[in-house]
């Protein structure tokens, strides 16, 4: 509900104390009600400051506070609700090494529809199904993040050089994060559509 200038003049009217002292038309009366909705409209606009999905002014505050930007992120090098997410992402990090954990980091980096396979069922041997996949006991060690759809793609142009890739893609902020968040013992694949 937005409150306006005359609703505070109202509020000072029925604050007066009674007699002909003063009149609900007093011109400071006026004067004042301005200042008391600007006021009001500067609370309520700190209110989203708390909330790191929604701050903007206090953004580089929150993120010095939480070791932002990391070695994930080159300063300077994304939007405002970019840098929202990954604040996000860190202040609400509960931990885990399970695959829900991981899932949530990555929605919270803006990739909600990404999944995880792993390659935890041991190397495949005689008594394993046919559509099994056929891998090595180390695999156990390997999980693979899969992108959505949604990724980044960059395709050449006419204006690059020879030397450039017809084709390259890859999120290295979601990459980074999740491969500082994962088990040590672990490697992860990332695969994208």
């Amino acid at each position: 509900m937005d409150i306006t200038d005359d609703d505070y003049v109202n509020l000072l009217s029925a604050l007066l104390p009674p007699g002909p002292a003063w009149s609900a038309d007093d011109p400071a009366i006026a004067g004042a009600a301005p200042s008391l909705r600007r006021v009001h409209e500067r609370g309520d606009a700190l209110m989203l400051e708390l909330d790191p999905r929604t701050t903007t002014e206090l953004i580089s505050r929150w993120e010095k506070c939480c070791g932002l930007p990391d070695e994930c992120i080159p300063s300077g090098t994304q939007t405002i609700r970019q840098r929202q997410q990954r604040l996000d992402a860190k202040v609400n990090l509960i931990g885990g090494i399970n695959e829900e954990f991981y899932l949530q980091q990555l929605a919270a980096l803006g990739k909600p529809g990404a999944s995880i396979t792993r390659y935890d069922k041991g190397p495949f041997n005689c008594s394993s199904k046919c559509t099994d996949a056929v891998y090595s006991g180390e695999w156990r060690y390997h999980w693979q993040v899969n992108m959505p759809a949604s990724a980044d793609t960059t395709w050449m142009n006419c204006t690059d050089n020879c030397e450039t890739p017809i084709r390259y893609w890859g999120d290295t902020v979601a990459e980074c994060v999740i491969n500082k968040l994962s088990p040590s013992h672990t490697h992860v694949i990332f695969k994208y559509p």
